[in-house]
């Protein structure tokens, strides 16, 4: 199977929710949106990077049922953080592991800037089971 990584250009961002709404994926993403998916001979797979004040969101990370347990999540997550310094994300605590495979850490939501930690703040009182984490780019001198 030839799976294909790239970011989506903004005219196409429709698509993306097309594919979130066929899902009933949470969430909708924006031209503004930074927006990599994944497709075979269709799409299968989607994640954005929000730019919420100057911090990097990765958000609404979704792989269509038939594919997961395939790498296709990991490949994704990569090719959306690759060119990033700093990510924040919020993990469902069932997918948690998976972003420490990619150098996510667990932070504390204390130590969120303001804008994400009302967001998760929200989030949680949703009742959805997350917990803060981030990439950080390290550099090697």
């Amino acid at each position: 199977m030839q799976l294909s990584c790239y970011r989506l250009p903004e005219i196409q961002t429709p698509l993306v929710n097309k594919f979130y709404q066929a899902n009933r994926v949470r969430g909708r993403a924006t031209k503004q949106d930074t927006v990599w998916v994944t497709k075979s001979s269709e799409l299968i797979a989607a994640c954005r990077v929000q730019n919420v004040e100057q911090y990097a969101f990765l958000s609404t990370v979704f792989v269509a049922t038939a594919y997961r347990g395939q790498g296709v999540a990991k490949r994704l997550l990569l090719c959306a953080i690759e060119s990033q310094e700093c990510v924040y994300t919020f993990a469902y605590r069932t997918i948690a592991p998976l972003y420490s495979q990619l150098n996510f850490v667990e932070i504390d939501q204390l130590t969120l800037p303001t804008v994400l930690r009302e967001k998760f703040v929200n989030y949680t009182n949703q009742g959805r089971e997350i917990i803060a984490m981030c990439f950080q780019r390290t550099v090697h001198t």
